[in-house]
């Protein structure tokens, strides 16, 4: 075998590979939890670049460079899928991580206007909301609305402990 046969094999192994771990794990929350720890960025982005309709990959990937800050990087991603897939959650949960970044980047109404986009496409999106809540405490005139938003969260049975503790954390700051 020569060298180019065996890179063309050890390419669609990986793509194998990936698949399988993909359908194993498309029924995990809202599909961005997937196992992909010993997959670098890199290797990520060619199976994208030859898959682009990959939407749990993606997400995947751009979580990384959320998490990370790069949201040059996570931008085109989360956008890719808000304008292609059909699957509510997925195109609910990248619109709201596009609005924090646009709110990151100092543009609050527009953020509000993405994060009002996710609601109404997914009214239950705990980080949808979540959001919204967040960004409302911080203005004066709707920060009512905003603690409304956050306590009709903390009612409900849809948050994990970290994210209960880190909403109580912030929703204590703004109650009298």
């Amino acid at each position: 075998m020569n060298k180019w046969v065996l890179s063309l094999f050890a390419v669609f192994s990986l793509f194998i590979v990936i698949f399988v771990n993909l359908n194993n794990n498309s029924d995990a929350n809202i599909r961005t939890n997937t196992e992909l720890d010993n997959v670098s960025n890199a290797e990520m982005e060619l199976v994208i670049e030859e898959n682009p309709d990959i939407f749990p990959m993606r997400i995947a990937l751009a979580n990384r460079y959320f998490d990370t800050v790069d949201y040059s990087k996570a931008l085109p991603h989360f956008m890719y899928v808000a304008e292609n897939s059909t699957d509510v959650e997925l195109k609910s949960y990248s619109l709201a991580q596009i609005a924090w970044m646009v709110y990151e980047s100092g543009n609050r109404e527009v953020a509000i206007n993405y994060l009002n986009e996710s609601i109404s496409i997914n009214p239950s999106s705990v980080i949808s909301n979540s959001y919204l809540g967040v960004l409302y405490l911080q203005e004066q005139s709707t920060q009512s609305k905003g603690l409304d938003m956050i306590n009709n969260l903390l009612i409900g049975d849809n948050l994990s402990e970290e994210d209960r503790s880190f909403l109580e954390g912030i929703i204590s700051n703004y109650e009298s």
